[in-house]
């Protein structure tokens, strides 16, 4: 018994900060958005693009999230609000009008209309900051956006 305790103990200190499928942990990560120095951007889609393509892959896509009433958001990258994994990352946000309610919908209804934000928030080709994600650091990130 006591042998299966230690072997244990050392598979989870060999595995520190992965999950069991070997993608690397997410670290709690999010902050707030404020349009023209007043408006929080509610719905407005928070996007942080790993600048590594092989780190994309390795972690099954690109964290995210949304915009809340009080202009906050809490990032996923596996399960909702879990953060995002240490890494750097290019930053964009994309902010439209809710679609329009219809009497037959298949989704709950994505932005459609066009960007209230200038277009330099939202190009992941040339993303409009790139920081970095730290276990250990805040990682609260404060986004003013036009």
């Amino acid at each position: 018994m006591t042998v299966r305790i230690g072997l244990f103990a050392a598979c989870a200190l060999a595995l520190g900060g992965c999950s069991g499928d070997g993608k690397p942990a997410a670290t709690p990560a999010g902050g707030k958005v404020v349009f023209n120095k007043t408006t929080p951007p509610v719905g407005a889609l928070v996007v942080f693009h790993p600048t590594d393509p092989a780190f994309e892959k390795r972690i099954g896509g690109k964290p995210f999230a949304k915009v809340k009433d009080d202009g906050t958001f809490a990032l996923t990258t596996y399960t909702e609000g879990d953060g995002a994994p240490d890494g750097e990352y290019g930053v964009t946000i994309d902010w439209r009008p809710p679609a329009k309610e219809t009497k037959f919908s298949l989704g709950d209804g994505g932005a459609t209309g066009p960007a209230k934000l200038n277009a330099r928030y939202s190009n992941p080709q040339q993303p409009f900051t790139k920081l970095k994600v730290k276990k250990g650091e805040p990682n609260q990130f404060t986004f003013d956006v036009d």
